[in-house]
């Protein structure tokens, strides 16, 4: 019986989804409202995932620098999700992969309550302008990796299918993934982007898209920072002169020559500027996984993985 409901649930959203509407002006500006960054790194269930006996003793002032404004629309496979969930609406990053298919981090979506995940396209400002032409589409179809394990973050991928396809512009492209598994990209110079908050005073998601640049760190090093939770799987990148992501960066992509090899996961509960290594999914790990799910799954199959 309960599979039926939420099958029939399901059938009933499909029908307000593929409407004329799924939500009018006035809820979408309270769901953008009601937004918080998407983080695990404060919620107390996780904090200990993300504290260091460092942390705990550490009374130096913060290390200034940390990211800057992004030049506008340079990163136009960027996009913005803003997640409702059973206590408000979680913003996140991700990445257009394709004409109907977002790359995020699984924690991005595993609150959603099952109502529609606005994503838009094509924005600097967040939430957009209406002068910029920014694209708003919905989903309420996504698909968590199999393996995404929360009490310790490991395989943490999501992908979200847009309802409509979507056509490349100027301002919005699809961005090329890292497929050689052989490649560690160690020493090299990457780029992370997103609208999380610009440093550890702010109390709300930047307004504009800003970017960080840093470089890729060993495995091994990043994983003594965190207690051993960095696996072969992650991708980390030095957090020196307060280089980090943020909160509400979550799910952005992490870039190096215009391919994304890293998806933000996750950093330390101590703030986002005081020096200590960003932690990312390597895209190299998952890309046959990736691949396999481009495309949207079928009503039964999306049906057979929620319950």
């Amino acid at each position: 019986m309960k599979g039926s409901f939420l099958i029939i649930l399901a059938l009933i959203k499909l029908q307000v989804v593929f409407g004329e509407t799924i939500y009018n002006s006035q809820q979408i500006e309270e769901i953008i409202r009601n937004a918080r960054p998407g983080h695990m790194e404060l919620d107390p269930k996780f904090q200990h995932m993300f504290d260091t006996n460092f942390f705990r003793t550490y009374n130096g002032s913060r290390i200034g620098g940390g990211g800057w404004e992004a030049e506008p629309y340079s990163r136009p496979y960027q996009v913005g999700l803003y997640v409702p969930t059973t206590t408000g609406t979680s913003f996140c990053g991700g990445s257009l992969i394709g004409p109907k298919t977002i790359l995020t981090a699984a924690h991005c979506v595993m609150s959603s309550n099952g109502n529609a995940i606005l994503v838009y396209l094509g924005a600097h400002n967040m939430p957009p302008l209406p002068s910029e032409g920014a694209i708003l589409e919905f989903s309420m179809q996504f698909v968590m990796h199999p393996d995404f394990e929360i009490s310790t973050v490991q395989n943490d991928v999501a992908l979200v299918y847009l309802f409509t396809p979507v056509q490349e512009t100027e301002r919005i492209k699809f961005i090329q993934l890292a497929d050689d598994p052989s490649v560690n990209y160690l020493g090299r110079e990457a780029s992370a982007s997103g609208w999380g908050l610009a440093g550890d005073d702010a109390t709300s998601q930047s307004p504009v898209l800003r970017e960080v640049t840093s470089t890729i760190i060993s495995n091994v090093a990043c994983r003594m920072a965190y207690m051993g939770i960095v696996i072969r799987s992650n991708i980390c990148l030095k957090g020196e002169e307060g280089r980090s992501t943020c909160r509400g960066d979550s799910g952005g992509p992490l870039v190096i020559d215009n391919k994304q090899v890293g998806i933000v996961s996750f950093g330390t509960s101590a703030g986002c500027e005081v020096g200590w290594p960003p932690v990312f999914a390597r895209v190299t790990s998952y890309i046959d996984w990736i691949n396999e799910n481009r495309e949207p799954p079928s009503l039964k199959a999306a049906m057979e993985y929620k319950l």
